[in-house]
């Protein structure tokens, strides 16, 4: 046992240096250019493995979308994406109801072959790192922050459930995800956003955002759990070591950066 957990940690984490080695080199070096490209690529080799999981596919719908997607961008800007950020995070907010509510048999169309789902998650979170990039000022440490952030939580929540974790949380959908695992997270997430507030003099209001963006994370790696499950499927693929498929390893992801990005803007445009 001690030696397949040391061994799927090296996995895991060697995978995720050779995630974040690169993309964050970029963020150093505040090229913005470069990070949207990374962004773009990233993106679409979600959207096609997404795509090849699915049993039903509308290559044309996706076209359109593609087209309708670029042009709002092009006429609207940040206006349009964050649209389809404002859209997404409510979708996260009511599938995380249902998700805590051990209710998520109610809702028949989460599944890989909803088309509509798949663009919507994607553009959502597609737009919630444009936005974070385009951000004056601070646009690179926040992509950083959230990216660490996520990273962080999935982690330590793996790190503290597989040592100590004894209360399953949701089982029908994840029976290896424990309560203790979900608080080491969350406690992970704290520790950072405080180090954050202190070392880069941030407003204290991004504290609360990071910690719950990381709650968020947690229901992304259930939303992803669930689709597989009801696939009958135990990875999404095999590209990347110890993780599976790409979504495997961006599944937190999805959701945290989303409603980062969400709430974020939200409270700048309050004020607080």
């Amino acid at each position: 046992m001690e030696k397949e957990f040391n061994t799927t940690f090296m996995n895991r984490s060697i995978t995720g240096l050779m995630l974040v080695i690169p993309f964050f080199s970029l963020i150093y070096f505040a090229n913005s250019f470069l990070t949207n490209i990374v962004i773009t690529v990233i993106s679409i080799l979600i959207f096609l493995e997404w795509r090849g999981l699915a049993k039903e596919r509308n290559l044309t719908v996706d076209l359109l979308f593609i087209i309708f997607f670029i042009l709002g961008y092009i006429v609207f800007q940040e206006y349009f994406l964050f649209f389809f950020v404002s859209l997404l995070a409510v979708f996260w907010f009511i599938f995380s109801i249902f998700l805590f509510r051990n209710k998520l048999e109610l809702i028949s169309s989460i599944h890989f072959d909803n088309n509509a789902l798949r663009l919507l998650v994607i553009a959502g979170f597609y737009s919630s790192l444009l936005l974070l990039v385009q951000t004056i000022e601070i646009n690179h440490l926040l992509v950083f922050i959230i990216i660490v952030n996520t990273s962080l939580a999935d982690i330590c929540a793996y790190l503290v459930g597989s040592r100590f974790g004894k209360t399953p949380l949701l089982k029908n959908i994840s029976p290896n995800k424990t309560f203790e695992g979900f608080v080491g997270g969350i406690a992970a997430s704290l520790s950072f956003g405080l180090l954050m507030y202190y070392v880069y003099q941030l407003p204290i209001s991004m504290v609360p955002i990071i910690i719950f963006s990381s709650l968020y994370a947690f229901v992304g790696d259930y939303f992803m759990s669930y689709l597989k499950r009801k696939s009958n499927l135990k990875d999404t693929g095999s590209i990347l070591p110890g993780h599976g498929g790409i979504l495997d390893r961006i599944d937190s992801h999805l959701s945290a950066t989303t409603i980062f990005t969400f709430l974020f803007l939200l409270i700048q445009t309050i004020g607080i």
